[in-house]
């Protein structure tokens, strides 16, 4: 739910999705810069105003009080004669440890400047920058002394993520440089010196580069201490699955990150296909970590549909650390501030026993195309098999069979639109084993205009779909499940519909 400023030329109100954040116009991909200060979270993203596709980047910029209703604000960062203003991060300097505020506190965006230095498609070079706004973030004024970390003679230098590390006292920047994740520390926020380096033969790398680091401690829910979790895009290949999101779970000592997991484990933060450039707020009240991921893949994203605007983020999640027999995990939920959101339906699932060939109704079919945030949990006995009807195109989309071997859930999308790019990579189906369910599945979903969020088992399983849905589905889009083979059991579960 958004409020374009009136300097912006807004796109058609009703086609945009309701829980997720979308540009006021024209091009939109990673959210960056996140942070809380004084009452409001604030969601930088790369923007460029004067066009529908990728082009030179700006920082976006909006705020929140409750993390769904945003008021956009004027663009923060332009491009300058020292180039574009690539992804990075955001923080409270409360101490004014740069001497940037005057002694008072005051917000620092770190940034990488990204230079075209001739014609080819690898003539370019990048360093690291800031900006500094002493208004809450109304106004900005680059670094004079910029760049504060120089370009260091390779290609893909850039995304830095900022973070104070309690134990050693200093500034810690994580920045994604080619394959590998480099580790800079600093007293002051101005001058940093590299101290580690961590990614090779660690975990999945592709022809594409690392991108978007973030970096955080969390508490295990068991009480197990604590870890740190060092987040890495996946630039897309030339291959069928594109860009996606994974993560390593370890410890950080101020230094080196250690990864406690085997090095060609491969954690991914969502198994479906929309998920990058995942990022988290700084400095969020009560300890919460919440993140938010651009809902797209670079296989496709230049030709997704459009009008007017084109790219939206994920509603925000928590983030959570979860021990799994496997060891530990991330786990997601939605936000809870998507309570508060006023609602045109609600409903209570009957617990009972379906059997083959009857069907449960999550909701109602609406009049027109409104966002559903639901949830539902079933017990599933040996050979049986559940579909369900989550998204706006009214089509099954979701699968859960119960096999010898264990639960496996299988999902579908299509849609073609016309560009060879879309039409060979957007229909996607894959097959995903649900580890150590004993043939319960709890479901957590979001269908907002074009998108599907789903969090499976407590968010242990996160897929992030765009959809294509016409309006013509309009009066036969009510979710449903569907008992397709066996019985099943069916333990509790709501469902909201907003607007």
């Amino acid at each position: 739910m958004t409020s374009a400023a009136a300097s912006f030329v807004s796109a058609t109100v009703t086609e945009r999705p309701l829980l997720h954040f979308t540009p006021p116009r024209a091009w939109m991909n990673d959210p960056n810069g996140l942070v809380y200060f004084d009452g409001e979270y604030h969601l930088f993203y790369q923007y460029y105003p004067d066009g529908l596709e990728w082009g030179p980047m700006h920082w976006g910029h909006a705020v929140s009080v409750n993390l769904i209703d945003w008021q956009h604000l004027e663009i923060a960062l332009f491009p300058d004669e020292n180039g574009m203003c690539f992804s990075g991060s955001a923080i409270v300097d409360y101490n004014d440890t740069s001497g940037l505020f005057n002694g008072e506190s005051g917000l620092l965006l770190f940034y990488t400047t990204h230079r075209v230095t001739g014609e080819g498609c690898d003539d370019y070079e990048q360093d690291q920058c800031i900006a500094f706004s002493r208004d809450r973030g109304r106004s900005w004024e680059k670094y004079a002394g910029n760049p504060i970390i120089p370009v260091p003679g390779f290609k893909d230098f850039r995304d830095p993520k900022v973070v104070w590390h309690q134990a050693s006292q200093h500034w810690i920047m994580a920045l994604a440089c080619g394959q590998t994740i480099r580790f800079y520390r600093s007293e002051n926020l101005l001058d940093w010196a590299l101290c580690s380096e961590f990614g090779e033969h660690q975990g999945s790398h592709t022809e594409g580069p690392w991108e978007c680091p973030d970096l955080f401690e969390l508490p295990v829910e068991d009480g197990s201490g604590s870890r740190w979790v060092l987040i890495v895009g996946v630039g897309a290949g030339e291959d069928s699955w594109g860009s996606f999101t994974q993560y390593f779970i370890g410890d950080f000592d101020g230094t080196h990150f250690h990864n406690e997991n085997e090095p060609d484990k491969v954690l991914l933060m969502d198994q479906s296909r929309d998920f990058y450039a995942a990022q988290s707020w700084s400095d969020a009240p009560d300890n919460r970590r919440i993140a938010i991921a651009w809902i797209n893949n670079w296989l496709y994203a230049n030709n997704i549909p459009q009008s007017g605007w084109r790219g939206m983020m994920t509603v925000p999640r928590e983030v959570r650390l979860v021990a799994t027999a496997e060891g530990v995990r991330i786990g997601q939920r939605f936000v809870p501030e998507l309570g508060e959101q006023p609602l045109s339906q609600a409903t209570m699932l009957t617990c009972d026993a379906l059997g083959e060939g009857e069907q449960l109704a999550l909701t109602t079919a609406q009049e027109s195309i409104k966002p559903v945030h639901g949830s539902i949990s079933f017990a599933m006995k040996s050979g049986s098999c559940v579909d369900l009807c989550l998204s706006q195109t009214g089509q099954p989309d979701l699968s859960f069979r119960q096999t010898e071997s264990g639960l496996i859930m299988s999902y579908q999308r299509t849609g073609q639109n016309g560009v060879d790019a879309f039409d060979r990579f957007f229909p996607c189906r894959f097959d995903l084993p649900i580890t150590h369910s004993r043939g319960s599945v709890t479901l957590e979903w979001i269908s907002d205009n074009g998108s599907l969020e789903l969090l499976i088992n407590d968010g242990i399983y996160s897929l992030t779909s765009l959809q294509l849905c016409q309006s013509t589905a309009v009066g036969h889009n009510a979710a449903k499940l569907i008992v397709a083979r066996g019985e099943i059991e069916i333990t509790g579960g709501q469902s909201s519909v907003f607007g």
